[in-house]
């Protein structure tokens, strides 16, 4: 079975996850059987419902993208990449290439400097693309 039907699947999600990592980071039975009684009482709260929800949620998003990036239509896989590209260029014209056609502009052709793109706008779209926001981020840095 899959990682996703093993985390979606019945009796498991949250539970088995927070599990499987209470077992890792406690490695004393004492601490464990601690940690096991709290996540049983966050269960009872629906606390943990919440948590399931959320995680449900992120992993039949990323099956969608994994769907999405094996299709092998060029509009369809095609589309992440392209925007991909589009900031590549962006940021290479906007870091690089720029200031030197400023240079060039005033010092050689008399001419008026380039334009400049809008900044915010690309950065936006880069991490959301990249997927750089803060739960990617945190993901990278706690399940290392």
């Amino acid at each position: 079975m899959s990682i996703l039907g093993d985390l979606v699947g019945p009796g498991s999600g949250v539970f088995g996850v927070l599990d499987d990592l209470m077992k890792r980071l406690w490695p004393d039975p004492a601490q464990q059987a601690k940690a096991r009684l709290e996540l049983l009482d966050m269960q009872q709260k629906g606390e943990l419902a919440q948590l399931d929800a959320a995680l449900k949620a992120q992993l039949a998003q990323a099956q969608i993208e994994d769907d999405e990036a094996k299709n092998g239509r060029l509009f369809i896989a095609g589309a992440r990449a392209f925007i991909e590209w589009v900031c590549g260029v962006g940021l290479g014209y906007q870091i690089v290439a720029r200031p030197f056609l400023v240079w060039a502009s005033g010092a050689w052709w008399h001419v008026p400097a380039p334009p400049t793109l809008d900044m915010q706008t690309l950065f936006s779209l880069i991490t959301s693309v990249l997927g750089l926001g803060g739960l990617q981020i945190a993901h990278k840095v706690f399940t290392k």
